[in-house]
């Protein structure tokens, strides 16, 4: 039975083993757990979702990710996790080898462990409820472009919109920019095009305190820090 109107909808975790940038962040321990293990409890708690699987290319992430009850039915290609390759390839390949047929698929990449149950059902309910093609999760910017400036070799300051430094606040308006928490995507539209969001997106905003990706030793500093602070 389905859980999304008649619609079946796939979770697909990505964490691919290569990153240089923070060394097997996937696995790095975050509140006494392996950073993958938040994603994929989020993932087993949505309602919207039907089955949920990790695709990795990493044998070390797949053990931390099934001890803590991950379903992780392959491994992905090595071809499909190094530095130039597209994460909707590897959903693509995870559509292509689950060996069951789904509406919609919903991305969840490892590095978001603030996300929730209720930000993954959200947002397939956005997806379902909209008609759109794509739902994706947004978090409202602090600061606007309209603030943001260059500065040249003399360190003269140029602002990339003028006159924008002398807007007031409540004149700028609210401005978004993914988050990378969720995106979900109808299967027919990712076969066609590759594409996890386009021209028939429709949002779903979460707040920064769950919004935290984690991408430098910075980022889990500051998850850690944070996780400290509800205890």
């Amino acid at each position: 039975m389905t859980r999304t109107g008649g619609q079946r909808a796939l979770g697909v975790i990505c964490a691919r083993g290569g990153s240089k940038g923070l060394p097997d962040k996937n696995i790095l321990d975050l509140g006494g757990r392996p950073l993958i293990a938040w994603t994929v409890d989020a993932a087993r708690q949505s309602a919207r979702l039907d089955r949920a699987i990790v695709s990795t290319d990493s044998a070390r992430i797949a053990d931390a990710a099934r001890a803590h009850g991950a379903d992780v039915p392959f491994l992905r290609p090595p071809e499909l996790a190094n530095d130039t390759a597209k994460i909707t390839d590897a959903l693509v390949h995870a559509v292509e080898n689950v060996g069951e047929a789904y509406d919609i698929i919903v991305l969840l990449q490892a590095t978001s462990p603030f996300r929730t149950a209720a930000d993954i059902d959200d947002t397939v309910a956005a997806l379902v409820d909209s008609g759109a093609e794509c739902a994706v999760t947004f978090t409202e910017q602090a600061k606007s472009p309209d603030l943001f400036v260059t500065v040249d070799d003399d360190r003269r300051v140029r602002p990339l919109n003028p006159g924008g430094l002398l807007k007031r606040r409540q004149d700028l308006g609210h401005l978004y920019a993914p988050n990378g928490l969720c995106y979900a995507v109808r299967t027919d539209y990712l076969l066609r095009t590759r594409r996890v969001y386009g021209d028939d997106t429709v949002a779903v905003i979460i707040p920064p305190e769950r919004a935290i990706d984690i991408d430098t030793a910075f980022d889990i500093e500051m998850a850690r820090g944070l996780l400290a602070v509800r205890a």
